[in-house]
C-alpha cells in the first residue's frame, strides 16, 4: 500500500499535467509552430515546395530588391498527376505552376533556378539544396508557409552548412485564423504540422531516395 499510493498520485499528476500540455498545444499551435526572423538582405531567396502562395511572396522579396536570384524546390510528381497527363490531358505540375507565377510577376527566366527533382519532404528540400548551393551563396530567404516556419529552421540549419545564414520567413498571404480547429484549411495544415515536426524531433525523415511510389 505503501508504494502503491505514491504511484498513483504519480500517475495522477502526470495525467494532469499531459492534460494540460496537450490544451496548451492544441489552443496555441500556430503560435508555437511560427518562428520566423527579421527580413534582410541574401544572396539568393529558396521557396519551398507546398503553398503557392509561397512563389508569389518570394516574387515580391526579388521585386523589392532583397536577393538577386530565386532557388525553388522541384517537389514530387504524385502518380495521379502522371495518370491525368497519360491521357493527354495538360495537368500542370507544381514546379511549373511556380515557374509561371515567378514569370508572371516580372522574375526574369534567368533569376530562376530549380533543385531537387523528387523533394518529398522539407529534409529532403534542405538536402537537395545543400548539394546545389554553391561557395558565392552565404545568406539566404528562406520562404514558406507561417505555421511551418519553425520545422523549416530547424531542418534547414541542421542540413546547410553552417557558414550559411538562413533567414526563414512566412508567406503574409496565408494567414491563420484565431479559431483554427474550426477552418478546413487550416485545422489539417496544423495537425499535419504538429505531427511532421513530433516526428523529425524524435528522429523521424522522408527522403524521395527511400521512398517508393505506385
Amino acid at each position: 500500500m505503501k508504494i502503491i499510493r505514491p504511484l498513483l498520485t504519480l500517475i495522477g499528476a502526470l495525467t494532469v499535467a499531459g492534460i494540460l500540455a496537450a490544451a496548451v498545444l492544441f489552443f496555441f499551435a500556430p503560435v508555437l509552430l511560427q518562428q520566423e526572423d527579421e527580413l534582410e538582405k541574401a544572396d539568393a531567396i529558396v521557396v519551398l515546395g507546398g503553398h503557392y502562395y509561397r512563389p508569389l511572396y518570394a516574387a515580391d522579396l526579388y521585386n523589392k530588391g532583397y536577393a538577386p536570384r530565386i532557388l525553388a524546390s522541384k517537389p514530387v510528381i504524385t502518380p495521379e498527376i502522371e495518370a491525368v497527363r497519360d491521357l493527354d490531358i495538360h495537368f500542370p505540375y507544381q514546379w511549373e505552376v511556380f515557374r509561371d507565377v515567378l514569370l508572371k510577376k516580372d522574375v526574369p527566366a534567368e533569376r530562376i533556378e530549380f533543385f531537387g527533382k523528387a523533394n518529398i519532404s522539407t529534409l529532403d528540400e534542405a538536402e537537395k539544396l545543400r548539394d546545389k548551393l554553391t561557395p558565392q551563396i552565404k545568406s539566404i530567404i528562406l520562404v514558406t508557409s507561417p505555421m511551418h516556419t519553425r520545422r523549416a529552421g530547424i531542418i534547414f540549419r541542421e542540413i546547410l552548412p553552417p557558414n550559411v545564414k538562413i533567414i526563414v520567413v512566412g508567406t503574409p498571404y496565408e494567414v491563420t485564423p484565431e479559431r483554427w480547429w474550426t477552418n478546413f484549411r487550416a485545422a489539417p495544415f496544423v495537425v499535419l504540422e504538429v505531427a511532421k515536426t513530433l516526428y523529425y524531433e524524435f528522429g523521424g525523415a522522408f527522403r524521395s531516395s527511400e521512398s517508393t511510389t505506385n
